[in-house]
């Protein structure tokens, strides 16, 4: 490993009195920075930290604040937060005239996402997307992840995923190749789990190595990271034994959501028969259409950019 390596994995894994469960976002433009603050602010905690790369963004964060006890708002250009830290050390990728931010129209907001993923300053982390709607508070949402009467899944695992429903195949596959391989359950990357453990330090920086090398894998999917991910996932769990343990889709509500219920209102699930109770949802997503968000602020065109 080169010493820029050892630097980078150093900054990551550092060892310093750090709160036990917090929250990630990575928000770019208006619109999704009032999205995220909106889930955020569901989670009544102070351990969430909203990521944005542009000074207006970062102003459009501390706008939207409820006071020093809410979430914090992080510039990944400026300061010396880790994930500021980060961005400058991994400049090669995050820089305006690096080549990875011109890959793909959205390069610059999955940049910005793996890097806030990877200098998430908690023992034990989450990352939401934006448009997620945690269904309970945070201090909540952590009991349901015990997993006896005294360990936590992240006390066993390195990284929690919901599988993607998109990943599941309809039919035996005819032939096998990466982009659809039978037996590969694709993880969906807007909700993640995590411990910060040189094991995942490593997966996040070559994530984000790998979305840089660009490639037809890039424009398969359009851009996406996922798919990226879920390949560096097996990797790792080859490589560094990563331990990996996959959550039931109530913890990622969106992609399941035609197989479980008709209804779209946030957090509400169908019952399975008249004897039984309806499925708790933990976090659901993309329940809120975006003229949902603005519409309640009265300055919609502002947030739209109109």
């Amino acid at each position: 490993m080169g010493r820029r390596a050892r630097l980078v994995l150093g900054l990551i894994f550092a060892v310093d009195a750090i709160p036990d469960l917090g929250v990630i976002y990575a928000a770019s433009g208006r619109l999704h920075v009032l999205m995220a603050t909106e889930s955020a602010r569901r989670l009544q905690s102070r351990l969430v930290h909203v990521h944005t790369q542009t000074e207006d963004d970062h102003a459009t964060c501390e706008r939207l604040r409820d006071g020093p006890k809410a979430w914090s708002c992080v510039d990944v250009t400026r300061g010396d937060h880790r994930a500021a830290q980060l961005w400058r050390h991994l400049a090669k990728y995050t820089s305006p005239a690096s080549a990875c931010r011109r890959l793909h129209g959205d390069a610059p907001n999955r940049i910005l996402k793996i890097v806030a993923i990877a200098a998430a300053p908690f023992k034990r982390n989450v990352f939401l997307d934006a448009d997620t709607v945690p269904c309970f508070d945070l201090a909540t949402l952590y009991t349901q992840l015990r997993a006896t009467e005294e360990r936590g899944l992240l006390d066993l695992y390195d990284v929690l995923f919901v599988p993607a429903r998109e990943s599941v195949p309809r039919a035996p596959a005819r032939l096998a190749s990466w982009a659809r391989a039978p037996a590969w359950v694709e993880s969906n990357g807007g909700v993640i789990f995590w411990r910060r453990t040189p094991e995942t330090a490593r997966l996040f920086h070559r994530w984000l190595a790998a979305y840089c090398r660009g490639g037809d894998d890039l424009a398969h999917f359009n851009g996406g990271d996922q798919h990226i991910l879920s390949r560096e996932v097996l990797s790792a769990v080859q490589r560094d034994r990563l331990l990996v343990y996959h959550l039931l889709p109530i913890w990622n509500y969106r992609s399941w959501r035609r197989h479980f219920s008709n209804k779209q209102e946030c957090c509400s699930s169908a019952s399975v028969s008249e004897e039984l109770r309806p499925l708790p949802i933990y976090i659901d997503h993309g329940c809120r259409k975006p003229r949902d968000y603005v519409k309640r602020t009265g300055n919609a065109s502002w947030f739209l950019g109109e």
